[in-house]
């Protein structure tokens, strides 16, 4: 079974979620979440974009800073959240 249930939830593919886990953008979690492929990896790399803070509801300053306090598991999981909502 794996990851099924969890991704299954989240509305994506659980090969996307692998990817997503090794730092990653893949099309199905960026189109999920309405951004750019390149923006969600600029994110996974650690660089805030306006669509992904527009997205959580924030300013992409304010995003910055919680990147860099967070790291890229903090990225992560930060993704994930995004997701599960």
């Amino acid at each position: 079974m794996g990851l099924y249930s969890i991704t299954s939830k989240m509305g994506i593919y659980e090969s996307d979620l692998e990817k997503l886990l090794k730092g990653q953008a893949s099309y199905g979690i960026a189109s999920k979440l309405n951004v750019y492929v390149s923006d969600l990896q600029k994110f996974l790399n650690g660089k805030a974009s306006y669509n992904l803070a527009s997205r959580i509801g924030t300013y992409e300053s304010d995003l910055q800073v919680l990147l860099n306090k967070a790291g890229k598991e903090g990225a992560i999981g930060i993704i994930v959240g995004m997701l599960i909502k």
